[in-house]
């Protein structure tokens, strides 16, 4: 049954027990994405691997949170969505425990794969979860909170995972999220029964369940139809490639952080921790400069910051050695890559009005490829030539995305320029679809 609710019903206060349980959810499976590159060298040891072969986890996890996202969030629509996070966040706990009690890479690779899996269904779930279930008045502040999961789970939970498989072992950290995804789901469970505010901070459903329409024949051909007009709707391709090059150097630098880090500090060391905590702490810090790019212009910063990084990737790992460098380097890279992560995605949902759904469609399987491409195609560089090899690459990789942003400005001020003497002749000439979609939104800055 559907947990939509109506007007009358989303009138309650904020509930807030739900929330912090879905940002819990959220931060548990954003640590689980990220928390495996302080634990490669350790968890390669334990397989008797290499710790290329144990990246491929990442590539694992990326490729079956896609296929996730595409084939379980779609139930909420049709059942109930707190239902769908229950089982979805049971999925992840299974996953999780099946990692930290693995005896081999191959029972660990499928319950990262069944992790995966859990997450492309959990997270688009929460956020349409967010919208149906919350009062208008209180859903920015719950969107809000969910998804600055995310940088906590950066700023907190890698580092706290690198800690623990430290000063324990890196079974402990798998461990340690299997228990808050329990939390997770328990809290979802508790918040079911009952009635009122005592128990989800809303009156309990009275809706019928939602009569969905009957399947269009050719909604199909229609989809892919759409998704041609988005994907060539101006900037848009030029934007996404931008995101998948970006994150592709991003993930195959991240992902053997840890690995270069502990090769560096020695096994053990609380420094490892550390240094991947001032990274964290570095992508904190959009929340203030997102309104610095606003001022100056999105696509001015975001060409400015992929420049920054090309240089910033090819110096972490020549800078290593030297510790206060390394520091800088770590914070600085953290505070482009989180801003350049927030401009390319609201460049993007400006793009086209009309496509918006899609467009961001395309912008998280950008994403996702980039997670199981990076550490599959970069694993190999990394074992036979080293870290600074890597950070070549990354920056070769992220030169190219440099490149495309910039393209897509000129456009932008070519179409612009081409707008404005339309204007000036009155000429009565009809845009495009393409044009409409840049003026209504591509062309704000």
């Amino acid at each position: 049954m559907s947990d939509r609710l109506s007007g009358e019903e989303g009138a309650a206060g904020f509930p807030l027990l739900t929330v912090l349980a879905l940002m819990a959810g959220i931060f548990a499976v954003g640590s689980e994405e990220l928390v495996v590159s302080p634990l490669l060298v350790d968890m390669a040891a334990s397989f008797d691997t290499t710790v290329a072969v144990m990246a491929l986890s990442v590539s694992a996890y990326g490729v079956s949170t896609a296929i996730g996202a595409l084939l379980f969030a779609p139930l909420g629509d049709r059942f109930s969505r707190r239902l769908s996070l229950t089982i979805g966040m049971a999925a992840f706990v299974s996953g999780t425990l099946m990692c930290a009690f693995a005896t081999g890479p191959g029972l660990f690779f499928t319950g990262r794969a069944l992790a995966g899996l859990a997450t492309g269904a959990f997270v688009p779930t929460a956020y349409a979860f967010v919208g149906d279930h919350i009062a208008y008045r209180h859903r920015a502040k719950a969107m809000g909170i969910l998804v600055s999961s995310w940088s906590i789970s950066l700023v907190l939970g890698v580092p706290m995972g690198s800690f623990i498989g430290q000063w324990a072992n890196w079974r402990w950290t798998f461990g340690m999220l299997s228990v808050l995804g329990v939390f997770v789901a328990c809290v979802l469970l508790m918040t079911r029964v009952g009635a009122g505010p005592a128990t989800d901070g809303v009156p309990p459903q009275t809706t019928a369940r939602d009569t969905a329409p009957a399947p269009d024949p050719v909604s199909s051909q229609r989809w892919i139809q759409s998704a041609a007009r988005a994907f060539l709707a101006p900037k848009v391709s030029l934007y996404v490639l931008a995101t998948f090059l970006n994150m592709l150097g991003f993930y195959g630098m991240y992902t053997f952080l840890g690995s270069a880090l502990q090769y560096r500090f020695g096994d053990g060391s609380s420094m490892t921790g550390i240094m991947i905590l001032l990274y964290g702490l570095g992508f904190a810090t959009s929340f203030v400069t997102g309104r610095w790019a606003d001022k100056l212009g999105k696509e001015r910063v975001l060409i400015a910051l992929l420049g920054g990084l090309v240089p910033a990737l090819v110096a972490i790992p020549l800078v290593a050695g030297w510790t206060p460098l390394l520091v800088l380097c770590l914070f600085l890279w953290g505070a482009m890559q989180s801003l350049v992560v927030t401009l390319l995605s609201t460049l993007l949902s400006e793009s086209s009005q009309q496509y918006r759904g899609t467009v961001l469609a395309f912008y998280s399987l950008a994403t996702n490829l980039a997670v199981a491409l990076g550490a599959a195609l970069l694993g190999p560089l990394f074992t036979a030539y080293g870290f600074s090899a890597l950070g070549w690459v990354c920056a070769g990789i992220t030169l190219v995305a440099f490149v495309l942003s910039g393209w897509a400005q000129r456009r932008g001020s070519e179409r612009a320029a081409k707008d404005t003497g339309r204007a000036a002749t009155g000429s009565e000439e009809p845009a495009t679809g393409g044009e409409r979609a840049a003026t209504g939104g591509g062309g704000r800055r």
